[in-house]
């Protein structure tokens, strides 16, 4: 267990600073671009690292649909993720990501029939009601709105990606080796990245062809090695911030990791305020400190 947790916590730090650096990519480069780049580099980084310590290959059919379904889940969850990254703000983006710990431990209850105890149970409704808090701004007249649509986008990838979470466990457990369970499903996630990024690139060719009276209106930015080298280093922290997510599901309950992983997102929180000038309302922080206090209950119970 204590071997799980390690893994956890070494998660948890490589995906806060992983968030801030993200933010950085996307909205320089373009959240397609910046999602396949950077899944396929870390990809690589995971095929390395299991050649070094010879992976055995030895997996059923069922484990592989199983991770073929999972690989998309979470094709769709860094494309949500991204996107909620570029329309920020990280500050509440980044805790609304952190329910993703909360949202494993009901997917933990459902599909492996793993049993939280009551303080973990009690610390889910307190983090979703900080997730709700901190997406909203109360304006003049009592007018509610989003801060912007990230925090959407940031929801929709949790409870897509938490699925994943808690599934992963089930080859693991079955005893499939933790390095071959995330390569092959990091494997179908880039597949439907790609897909959707070659897809798009060509509407956006199109649509630059025909827009004769703007022609830089909607180009890229030009990646360059000078210019794109954040891109090979969040694709590197990416790859062994998963590998050591898998470690920690083959020593320690899927819940558990999945909550701990998480609570790095406070990193980014910091650094969003920090190095973006974020500055949050009261009811904002109020709903970022309740994110904070349901996933800290999910760990100490």
């Amino acid at each position: 267990m204590l071997t799980g947790v390690i893994f956890g916590f070494v998660t948890a730090v490589t995906l806060g600073i992983n968030y801030l650096l993200t933010a950085v990519v996307t909205r320089r480069f373009g959240v397609l671009r910046s999602t396949a780049i950077t899944l396929t580099l870390a990809l690589l980084v995971m095929v390395v690292w299991a050649i070094l310590v010879d992976v055995p290959i030895r997996m059923t059919s069922d484990h592989l649909i199983l991770l073929i379904f999972l690989g998309s889940c979470v094709g769709g969850t860094f494309l949500c993720g991204y996107m909620a990254l570029r329309l920020g703000p990280i500050s509440v983006v980044s805790p609304i990501g952190a329910l993703s710990g909360a949202m494993t431990v009901l997917y933990s209850f459902w599909l492996l029939g793993e049993r939280p105890g009551l303080v973990q149970w009690a610390g889910i409704p307190v983090a979703v009601l900080g997730a709700v808090l901190a997406s909203l701004v109360i304006e003049r007249g009592a007018r509610v709105r989003l801060v912007t649509w990230g925090p959407v986008f940031a929801m929709v990838g949790v409870l897509v990606g938490s699925i994943s979470n808690a599934g992963l466990k089930i080859p693991i457990r079955d005893g499939v080796d933790s390095s071959l369970t995330v390569i092959t499903q990091r494997v179908f996630t880039v597949v439907v990245v790609l897909l959707v990024f070659v897809a798009f690139s060509r509407v956006a060719e199109q649509r630059r062809r025909r827009d004769d009276s703007r022609p830089e209106a909607g180009r890229p930015v030009k990646i360059t090695w000078r210019s794109g080298w954040l891109l090979g280093v969040v694709g590197l922290i990416d790859g062994v911030s998963f590998i050591s997510f898998g470690y920690g599901l083959a020593y320690a309950p899927a819940w558990l990791i999945g909550i701990i992983s998480q609570s790095g997102r406070v990193i980014a929180v910091v650094g969003g305020v920090m190095f973006f000038s974020e500055r949050l309302h009261s009811l904002q922080w109020t709903g970022v400190g309740l994110v904070m206090v349901g996933v800290a209950m999910s760990i100490a119970g």
